[in-house]
């Protein structure tokens, strides 16, 4: 939807970015989490190297709506936990004024009480379903199950401080974050 665009263009402006993604994936290197999906999921989500393949782990959790709820009660309270406690080391150093949080379910994950704004990038279907497509290497059914499993704009929209429609170019969803940074950060 372009999240991390918005993201890069606050951490340009002076912002910190907490990547949810990138703490996924380390999230995903660690033997107890690797040891508890591989209970829960079976040997098939392991590559040939023993780490777990995100894209077998995938096809399992956007086919069945009862394992991505598994998945995400193993995964979103680690998640929770390490941006809390990110969070808390960066305001104990005195590190930054403003921290962003770049996370595709932060609403569903949460921890949204620690946010004071929420911002939500949105795209049109298709746009989304094409940057899946070439990101993830997925093949389009594996995009539109994800877009499928994805909670409705609308409803994340309630949740939402802000919303930025990217409709446009790059450029413009830049312009865009630049002149929402500039009203959040006067306030």
């Amino acid at each position: 939807s372009g999240k991390s665009t918005v993201a890069r263009v606050f951490e340009q402006l002076g912002a910190l970015v907490i990547d949810a993604d990138v703490m996924v994936h380390e999230l995903l290197k660690t033997d107890p989490m690797q040891t508890k999906l591989v209970e829960t999921f079976g040997s098939e989500i392991l590559a040939p190297e023993g780490a777990i393949d995100r894209r077998a782990l995938g096809r399992i959790v956007f086919e069945n709506s009862d394992a991505r709820q598994t998945l995400n009660r193993i995964v979103r309270p680690a998640i929770r936990a390490e941006i809390r406690r990110r969070i808390a080391e960066e305001q104990a150093h005195g590190h930054q004024d403003v921290i962003v949080v770049d996370a595709a379910l932060m609403v569903e994950t949460g921890p949204t009480d620690l946010a004071d704004v929420i911002i939500l990038v949105t795209a049109p279907p298709a746009v989304r379903k094409k940057r899946i497509i070439h990101r993830n290497q997925l093949s389009e059914e594996e995009a539109e199950q994800r877009i499928a499993a994805q909670t409705p704009d609308t409803q994340q929209a309630q949740w939402a401080d802000y919303l930025l429609e990217n409709t446009g170019t790059q450029a413009a969803l830049t312009r865009q974050a630049e002149n929402l940074w500039n009203q959040i950060v006067k306030d």
